[in-house]
């Protein structure tokens, strides 16, 4: 029962951010066809673009025609590129998914190393210096990070090069190593953020009394921090993981400037650039999507980590 009102919001939500899309960018005061070909465009221009994206159909046949080309994989012709959307956004995946997927992974295992050995060691030295590792990952650009790992890493030691993608028909090192700047860069932040929700939260519940009691039994300090605190500590974590994959998904756009990558975020910068609704449409909506399926999952891993959860809600 508890996955199902969760799956069903998800459904709801997807439904409701298509809407607000289509609104946006197909509804509202303004004509997309001038915006995409300018102000000074010939009148007949803007009429043959208008009806090659059905802009002279009613408002709700065109966005049942959309959702129903989605669910076929059909989304449009790219005004820019001139081919498929599918295509383009199927490509540029390829590098944006490793690309996110890998910081937050990254991001996740040296926050719950940090925050834990801060914790554990709180008050002393090391606590401190994570604290101020944190603070200075928070105070530190990612576009700046990127542009000194470039330097040191692609222009002084020469070990990489200093952005691009071959692909991976290429080969999978080859991929693996245009990514791992990238994912560095994209994940000093996510880390400082995720190392301080994990500190706290492990503070937190180890002040708990069943923790206590634990210790008071002779359960030792290791045993008692796996088996009662961790567990109970990874709700607040989890949260944040969900809510900074949204933030993952934003910071892509910079990142895949600074280094090159053909990614998502690159692809949605150049169509705004270049006024493609077409692609600024469905890139918006699938980056929802992928948003929420994130915190679709962070939901069911809520009630792994607690079976309360499944109960009182």
């Amino acid at each position: 029962m508890f996955l199902a009102r969760r799956f069903l919001t998800f459904l709801v939500t997807i439904w409701g951010a298509s809407v607000i899309i289509f609104l946006m960018l197909e509804v509202l005061p303004g004509d997309p066809a001038l915006t995409m070909l300018g102000v000074d465009a010939p009148d007949s221009a803007v009429e043959a673009l208008r009806r090659d994206l059905g802009l002279d159909r009613p408002a709700t046949e065109r966005y049942l025609s959309w959702i129903g080309g989605l669910f076929r994989g059909e989304l449009g012709l790219s005004y820019t590129y001139q081919v498929p959307v599918t295509e383009l956004i199927a490509q540029r995946l390829e590098v944006t998914l490793p690309l996110a997927l890998g910081a937050m992974l990254l991001a996740t295992l040296v926050s719950l190393s940090l925050g834990i050995f801060a914790a554990t060691n709180h008050n002393k030295v090391g606590d401190y210096g994570v604290i101020g590792f944190s603070q200075l990952g928070l105070a530190i650009p990612d576009f700046w990070f990127g542009i000194l790992l470039i330097i040191l890493f692609a222009v002084i030691l020469q070990w990489t090069s200093s952005g691009g993608f071959p692909g991976w028909d290429e080969g999978f090192w080859r991929c693996i190593q245009a990514l791992l700047l990238p994912v560095f860069t994209l994940a000093l932040s996510l880390s400082a953020i995720m190392t301080r929700v994990t500190r706290s939260s492990v503070l937190e519940v180890a002040r708990e009394d069943y923790v206590r009691t634990a210790r008071a039994k002779g359960l030792s300090r290791r045993a008692t921090l796996w088996r009662h605190v961790l567990r109970n500590a990874l709700i607040p974590v989890l949260t944040i993981n969900g809510l900074l994959f949204a933030n993952v998904l934003a910071g892509t756009i910079v990142i895949e400037n600074v280094f090159a990558l053909p990614g998502i975020g690159k692809l949605i910068f150049g169509a705004i650039t270049n006024r493609d609704l077409m692609v600024v449409k469905n890139v918006v909506l699938i980056l929802g999507a992928m948003v929420m399926v994130v915190n679709f999952i962070v939901d069911v891993l809520y009630a792994v980590v607690d079976p309360r959860i499944r109960i009182h809600t």
